[in-house]
């Protein structure tokens, strides 16, 4: 029986794309890279990933076309289960026997949650998206501080290896200082930040899907491409195999901004 990979998606403010982000490589690793994926929300009161599967079930029933593509597909959709904080551990724990590559955990948006302490201790790894804006930055470095003592005083029943800062909704337009300086500010208090940078682009939330992958040629122009390459060099490792065939290699992507203090 597979130990499966427990990933988190975490963030103190809303909005800031945690579980679009998380439906999209949910998505990718089931229906692209053939891993056997199961996702668990515990983001109350909004349960956006539980929302997007109601809304697509829905349409499975009264949309011929939607059929037709799933029924091509041959890929049954993977699990979405909503839970609370406080059950989350037995849910997952009962994923665990159920052999699964994945299990997926969308957060809610604040650490001051009963049970989020228990939960954490079945987390692998945590990765949390940020804007370039000062409060999302701020917010991210605070909560990145609680995770850090959380990891310091880990006990033998956790098994929380590693947090991740990411760029969420990159403007390529935006003044090239405020992510220089935050990554020198990350860098300085020992923060760990992924190199990938994923694009603000509406295609990446219109085409959010748990039933189907975003296409290969848009999660790469998007950024989500690379952000999971290297999200699975972390995870699984340089140079393994997929389920599908593909080969996990990240190379960190070049970015051009706009000169800018």
């Amino acid at each position: 029986m597979n130990q499966p990979h427990v990933l988190a998606f975490a963030t103190q403010k809303g909005g800031a794309g945690k579980s679009t982000i998380g439906t999209h490589m949910a998505s990718a690793l089931c229906y692209y890279y053939g891993y056997k994926v199961a996702m668990v929300d515990c983001d109350y009161p909004q349960n956006s990933l539980h929302a997007y599967r109601l809304e697509e079930q829905n349409r499975l029933q009264s949309e011929a076309p939607f059929q037709a593509r799933l029924l091509k597909q041959g890929i049954p959709p993977y699990p979405v289960i909503i839970s609370s904080v406080e059950k989350a551990v037995s849910s997952i724990e009962g994923l665990f026997e159920q052999d699964y590559d994945f299990i997926l955990v969308d957060t809610p948006g604040t650490v001051n949650v009963v049970g989020l302490p228990e939960l954490l201790r079945l987390v692998d790894y945590i990765f949390l998206p940020i804007e370039p804006d000062k409060g999302s930055i701020a917010s991210t470095m605070s909560y990145m501080g609680i995770l850090g003592q959380f990891v310091q005083a880990r006990d033998e029943d956790s098994n929380l290896l590693g947090f991740y800062a990411f760029w969420n909704k990159f403007v390529k337009s935006e003044k090239k200082g405020i992510y220089d300086k935050t990554e020198e500010l990350f860098q300085e208090k020992g923060l760990p930040l992924l190199k990938s940078r994923v694009e603000l682009l509406m295609t990446y939330k219109e085409n959010r899907s748990t039933m189907f992958p975003l296409p290969e040629r848009d999660l790469n122009r998007l950024g989500l491409g690379q952000l999971i390459q290297e999200i699975l060099t972390l995870v699984v490792g340089e140079g393994a195999v997929t389920p599908s065939g593909k080969t996990i290699s990240f190379t960190a992507p070049a970015v051009e901004s706009a000169p800018g203090a």
